[in-house]
């Protein structure tokens, strides 16, 4: 879930290391190198928090309750902030620590929102405007666009299922159907 909260806490240096490694790798001669190295990068990206740059805006309703009585309340909403790129569309930047936030010049000012993976790629998924998140983009420039997020989806959700079987197997006590024989039993 989103949080706003100082952006101190936060410790992405391993996802940004492993950043850093895959973009060593030459693609092209060493597929299987830059296979581990991106598998690393979302592996590490999954368990990090981000900071999002949103604009908050408080609005005042007038809000009934169940027996008609109205009363004044204040909602918030969110508009998260987007980059234009001239080719891939629009993206939601996001950012691993705070001296990467301050690199995004916008005419109006915003909030930092801390979110999780899963939340920003919920997100990217629900917003039809949008191609997917980039993580600091004037830095490492990671993409995740939505093919990559439904690829990501689809695999965990596959991972799952594998992992819940197995432990349903195991607690059921199923063995493998083995048969001893010995050549005295002839």
């Amino acid at each position: 879930m989103a949080e706003q909260n100082n952006a101190q806490t936060l410790d992405n240096s391993a996802l940004v290391e492993a950043i850093a490694e895959m973009r060593k790798i030459n693609a092209a001669e060493d597929r299987d190198a830059f296979n581990q190295a991106t598998n690393k990068i979302i592996n590490i990206a999954l368990r990090c928090t981000f900071l999002v740059p949103a604009i908050i805006e408080k609005n005042t309703e007038l809000v009934a309750d169940a027996d008609n009585h109205v009363k004044f309340q204040d909602k918030q909403s969110a508009k998260f902030i987007l980059i234009n790129h001239k080719e891939r569309g629009s993206f939601f930047p996001v950012f691993t620590e705070e001296e990467e936030i301050k690199k995004l010049k916008t005419e109006k000012p915003f909030q930092i929102v801390k979110m999780k993976f899963p939340d920003i790629a919920g997100l990217t998924e629900n917003t039809p405007n949008v191609n997917g998140f980039v993580i600091n983009a004037f830095n490492q420039n990671l993409p995740f666009t939505k093919d990559m997020l439904s690829q990501i989806k689809q695999t965990l959700i596959r991972v799952n299922k594998e992992r819940a079987a197995a432990k349903a197997a195991a607690e059921a006590g199923e063995q493998p159907n083995i048969t001893v024989s010995s050549s005295e039993d002839k």
